[in-house]
């Protein structure tokens, strides 16, 4: 008899470095004008605020941290999805990919990887059936953030 056991892993990848410009280009009819801004006027005006970090001081998280998303996945997630589509023994992690608004909703999200088997869709559905989650913080703000979730699903 086969067994599926739901193994999870909370990690952060990170995706890329999101770098901040501190130079605004402005185009008129005979020229264009860059001018290099100083990090406090680009703090000042909000824009940095407004790009999406894949580094913070406090990353984004679910809330009730770990133990919150395994509790979340325990009374949501669909354990014999790979089983029934026919799953012979092994792992199936499916790597997702999304981003956390400044006020925590869940948006962007994208499967990485699909080792098939019905994993990936039910990896998606989950993901965007979950609460706002708590919101990334850099330099005591709220921002974007891109994160990276693996959900590894055990067929036994």
């Amino acid at each position: 008899m086969r067994y599926l056991i739901l193994f999870f892993l909370f990690n952060v990848f990170n995706v890329s470095a999101f770098s901040q410009s501190n130079t605004e280009t402005q185009k008129t009819k005979d020229s264009i004008i860059v001018e290099k801004k100083s990090p406090k006027d680009a703090l000042n005006h909000g824009t940095e605020y407004d790009s999406v970090y894949s580094s913070v001081d406090i990353k984004a998280e679910f809330p009730g941290g770990l133990n919150g998303w395994i509790k979340y996945l325990e009374r949501n997630i669909g354990r014999d999805i790979p089983y029934k589509n026919g799953a012979p023994s092994g792992k199936y992690t499916v790597i997702l990919s999304f981003e956390v608004a400044k006020d925590g909703t869940i948006s962007k999200i994208q499967a990485e990887t699909d080792p098939g088997y019905g994993s990936k869709e039910e990896a998606l559905r989950l993901l965007s059936n979950s609460p706002k989650w708590k919101p990334a913080i850099q330099n005591g703000r709220n921002v974007i953030y891109r994160h990276k979730q693996s959900i590894t699903f055990l067929v036994n």
